[in-house]
């Protein structure tokens, strides 16, 4: 059995490529298994997703913690979220980056793929420059890493389970199966073992007092755009701070507005708002 676990952020399709995936492991005559982690996931925030095939019938029905291959939608998580946690030895990383694979940070043992899936999704017109759709040239690039699934499967489950522009998803599949650079790991390591979750949080019954969520919840790991204000242009019209969904946006002592990056998302709201246009969304390094 080969499990595979997906790492990305809401909005960004990791449950569809695991589905998809599941799609073409039955393409090519396989048992398949996908199914998502859900908590209280929004657009930008953290999601897990999951997905199992075999030449026999899963019978398991429990999350990976020892996966065979890890995937990553957004290279943002590999600095927030212990992405390699379980990997197998001579298991494989395949991560959406502009980085070369021997950047990666995995166990020695560890074979490491790199990607540039939102260049190929932007370049389909896939999603937009604030938030790309990178799952399906991610798969295309897992089908040329791994050989878990054909390219010509990939294209398949595309073709009849993804709602709209399914010749740019399946063409996107195709750049990312010929882009993928991939280097093979070295020595013999253990498994990473996983780490206990975080402790579970009971609220007392009755009233709870509230604190601000500006002094509490730090949501700049969520971001993978960054907003630049060009202040030649601003005319101080205040559309960013009032439409702000995080509060991440203060001034300066002459009026012009300041994001507060530990707060800010990259939703790009502000930059969609601006009347004239003075903010640019930025795609961090």
């Amino acid at each position: 059995m080969i499990e595979i676990r997906f790492h990305g952020r809401g909005g960004q399709g990791a449950v569809i490529a695991s589905e998809l995936l599941a799609e073409a492991a039955f393409e090519d005559g396989r048992e398949p298994q996908s199914f998502p982690f859900f908590g209280v996931e929004r657009r930008g925030a953290p999601v897990t997703a999951y997905a199992r095939i075999d030449d026999k019938p899963i019978g398991v029905r429990t999350s990976i913690d020892r996966p065979d291959v890890v995937v990553v939608l957004d290279p943002g998580l590999l600095k927030t979220t212990p992405v390699t946690d379980g990997i197998k030895d001579g298991g494989l990383l395949l991560v959406n980056s502009r980085a070369p694979p021997e950047s990666l940070r995995a166990p020695a043992s560890v074979r490491r793929a790199t990607v540039d899936a939102t260049r190929i999704a932007l370049a389909h017109g896939l999603g937009s420059p604030t938030l790309p759709i990178v799952n399906t040239a991610v798969l295309g690039a897992l089908a040329g890493a791994s050989g878990v699934v054909s390219l010509n499967a990939v294209e398949h489950a595309i073709l009849a389970k993804v709602p709209a522009r399914q010749k740019e998803n399946a063409a996107a599949a195709d750049d990312g199966f010929h882009a993928v650079k991939v280097i093979e790991g070295s020595g013999l390591l253990a498994a990473t073992p996983p780490r206990p979750g975080p402790p579970l949080l009971v609220l007392p019954e009755g009233p709870v007092a509230t604190v601000p969520s500006d002094r509490v919840y730090h949501t700049a790991s969520w971001r993978t755009v960054t907003p630049v204000i060009h202040l030649e242009k601003c005319t101080k019209c205040n559309f960013c701070w009032k439409f702000c969904p995080d509060d991440a946006v203060t001034f300066d002592e002459r009026g012009y507005p300041v994001i507060r990056l530990d707060y800010c998302k990259g939703c790009g709201i502000c930059a969609e708002e601006c009347p004239p246009h003075t903010i640019e969304m930025v795609e961090e390094a």
